[in-house]
Parts: C-alpha cells; sequence; structure tokens
C-alpha cells in the first residue's frame, strides 16, 4: 500500500491551487455577467438603479483582484464571503417591495458561488460547507417572504461546497500519493542499478572463487566456504526491498517473472541526445562462439551508446544463463532485429529449459540474472523482457527496447 497521507485542514499544493484558482476566476467573470443580465432583464422592478450599479462594480473589482493572490488566504475567503452576504441583502434595496415578494433573484445570482468553491479550495469539505451555510443564512434573511425556489438555491449551494471540497480533498492527497510513489520508484530503480553492478561484477567473481576452491581442495575449501558466505550475504542485502517500496513502484513485477510491462524509471536520465552512437549488431557479433550463434540483419543497428551497453550487457547475462543451466552440449541462439519503431534481440537455446516456478525461485534465492541484469536494464531503457520456457524445450529470452526519437541514430 501506499504511504498514508497524514490529514491536515489545509495542504497547500501550488499546482492544484493554480489550476483550480484559473477556473475560478473564470467563473467569477462569467456569474458576473449573468447577474448584470439578470439585473437588466429586472430593471423595471428597480426603485435605486444606482444600489444593483454599484454591488456590480464591487463583484467586478473582486473579480478583477482575487486572481491575483497565489493561493486563498483566511482573509480573501472573509472578504469574498461579506461581499456574497452584502450584495444579497442589497437586493431588497435596490428592487422595489413587491419585486422582493414576488420572488426576483438576488442582484450576483449565481456569483454567490464564487465565495462558496473559494472556501472549499481553501479548507476542503469544511470550509465548503462553512461558507455555503453564512450565504444561505443571507438568503433566508432577504427572501421575504420565503419561497421554495430560495430553498432550492440554499441546497444547491451546500452540494456544490460539499462536492468541490471533496474534489479538492481528493486532489491534494492523490498529489501527495503521487509524490511517494515517484520517490519510490526512484529509489527502486537506483537500488535495481547498483545490484546489475553487483551481480555482474563481485558475485560473479565470489562465484567463481567458491568453485575454483572446491575444485582444487585442501587449504582452499576454507577460500571457498568463505566466498561462498560473503556470496550469500551480499545476494541477501541487495535483494531486500521492503513490499510497500516495490509494491507502490513496480507492483507488476515482483520476482522478476514472465513478461515485464513497459516501464521507464524516473530517476534514468535522458541521456539519448548526448549520447555517442555504437552499433548494436557490431557489437552482438562478438558474442559468436563455438556453441553461441548470432543471426544479425543485413543493415547496421546504430543506437545510443548506453543503450548498445545496457543491451549488451542484458545478452551477456541470457547467455551466462545458458552456459550455466542449460546443461552440457547446450547451444544458442542470438537473433537481432530492427522494425524501425523497436529493436527485438531473441536469445534462444536448446537446453534443458525450465518450470514456469524457476524464475520466482531464483528471485527468492536473491539470484539476479533475470529479474535485474537482463529485465531491469531493458526497463530502464523503457522497454519488456519476456521468457518462454518448458522443461526439456529449452528456453527464449526476448527483449524488446524501443527505439529512441535520436536525429541520425538510424542509417
Amino acid at each position: 500500500m501506499p504511504p498514508a497521507v497524514p490529514a491536515t485542514r489545509y495542504a497547500p499544493s501550488p499546482l492544484i491551487d493554480s489550476a483550480a484558482g484559473r477556473g475560478l476566476a473564470i467563473y467569477r467573470l462569467l456569474s458576473l455577467v449573468y447577474a448584470s443580465v439578470v439585473v437588466w432583464t429586472h430593471r423595471a422592478d428597480l426603485d435605486a438603479p444606482w444600489v444593483a450599479v454599484a454591488v456590480l462594480l464591487v463583484l467586478l473589482a473582486w473579480s478583477l483582484v482575487a486572481p491575483l493572490l497565489p493561493r486563498p488566504t483566511r482573509l480573501a475567503i472573509v472578504v469574498e464571503t461579506a461581499i456574497v452576504v452584502g450584495a444579497v441583502l442589497a437586493t431588497n434595496l435596490a428592487y422595489s417591495p413587491d419585486a422582493v415578494a414576488g420572488g426576483v433573484p438576488t442582484i450576483p445570482t449565481n456569483w454567490s458561488a464564487s465565495a462558496v468553491m473559494a472556501g472549499a479550495l481553501y479548507s476542503g469539505i469544511r470550509g465548503g460547507l462553512l461558507v455555503a451555510v453564512v450565504v444561505a443564512v443571507s438568503n433566508l434573511v432577504q427572501a421575504d417572504p420565503d419561497s421554495a425556489l430560495t430553498y432550492h438555491n440554499i441546497v444547491l449551494l451546500l452540494l456544490l461546497g460539499a462536492l468541490v471540497g471533496l474534489a479538492v480533498n481528493l486532489a491534494r492527497e492523490s498529489q501527495v500519493r503521487l509524490e511517494a510513489a515517484i520517490t519510490a520508484s526512484e529509489r527502486l530503480a537506483e537500488r535495481e542499478r547498483i545490484g546489475r553492478q553487483v551481480h555482474d561484477g563481485v558475485l560473479q567473481a565470489l562465484a567463481l572463487i567458491n568453485r575454483r576452491g572446491r575444485e582444487i581442495g585442501g587449504e582452499s575449501l576454507a577460500l571457498a566456504e568463505l566466498a561462498a558466505d560473503q556470496e550469500r550475504a551480499l545476494r541477501t542485502l541487495i535483494t531486500r526491498v521492503e513490499p510497500a517500496l516495490l509494491d507502490a513502484a513496480h507492483p507488476d513485477v515482483r520476482g522478476g517473472r514472465g513478461h515485464v510491462p513497459f516501464a521507464t524509471s524516473p530517476a534514468t536520465p535522458s541521456r539519448d541526445a548526448h549520447d555517442d552512437r555504437a552499433d548494436l549488431a557490431s557489437r552482438l557479433a562478438e558474442r559468436r562462439t563455438a556453441s553461441v550463434e548470432v543471426v544479425l540483419p543485413a543493415r547496421t543497428v546504430v543506437l545510443p551508446a548506453h543503450h548498445v551497453d545496457e543491451i549488451d550487457a542484458a545478452v551477456a547475462a541470457a547467455l551466462d544463463n545458458v552456459e550455466r543451466h542449460a546443461g552440457e552440449g547446450a547451444r544458442a541462439w542470438v537473433l537481432l532485429d530492427d522494425t524501425g519503431e523497436e529493436v527485438v534481440v531473441t536469445v534462444r537455446d536448446n537446453g534443458a529449459g525450465m518450470t514456469d516456478e524457476r524464475l520466482d525461485e531464483a528471485a527468492d534465492q536473491g539470484r539476479l540474472g533475470c529479474s535485474s541484469s537482463i529485465a531491469g536494464r531493458v526497463r530502464d531503457l523503457g522497454g519488456s523482457a519476456g521468457w518462454r520456457s518448458r522443461p526439456g524445450s529449452g528456453c527464449t529470452v526476448t527483449l524488446r527496447v524501443p527505439r529512441p526519437d535520436v536525429a541520425g541514430s538510424r542509417p
């Protein structure tokens, strides 16, 4: 579960406040135009036209001043609420008693809702409802006698305050959760990159020392046991990830099994526009051995050097798995394909294969060949990795990496 969001009366969010403030500013101006049209329509009922004009000018002044504030403040909410209450009560001064008794609209009409929305933006549901109640009381005082339309407007104001306040609360909570998820993703991505380097270097060296020490025997056994202990401790260290961190960052790649979905780490800098270029086909051709056959396209496959390094390292990790686990005499094939939109590298072998549970077991044991050295590298390039295997039928690893949009990357 993502980190809990603390409950606060008002947690400023520049992004949300700015967007909501622009919307509220537009609403004030549009509703002021409507209020002016309503006053003009009922001009025959006016006893004191100057009162209506003065109220509209005050509403216009506040509609122009309020957007200048970086975010709503308590004083601004109080001022706007007072303006709305005064404008509502001024209706009885501007119109004749008969018009008021007949249910003539208040001078601000829909502009009254701007104070309710500002209160909701300031402190969520509580602020929206509080301002709505104050405006509702002023409507009850102004109406003479009370009409069904008055109560209808009051209900709308209360609903508006509650719903806008709820939307603001949810938006702020989502903002906090998004920031927490991005932070968790950055931490996990950095941990995965460090784990890959350790796996490809230190862990491989310790495994070699352990294997050779046991083969030599004698006093070398003590060195082999020490290397094995350190290897286990290091694997445990680099694979111990808090479940909340893993769920927040990459909830679908726990264990590194199967298809790894498209996900680019926020912590990975975009270097494509500045990297040197390299030919992936030429790099993979160097992987040819007596037991590894490399099939390449007729043309070069030019990518940023960083992409070539990471793809080549992932292929090397896949071939290392073939050498270790496919069995004696197993052969491997590396196929490179460039579709123009993505680069696809397939590593296939005719070895012993594996069960569907094998990748999960390897991840639980701290073995990062598939989940990190292969899938992690490709994922950081914005691509995906998938495995297909059955016992006795070999294993196929498919790496898909989208081509970066870099001028000159294609021959």
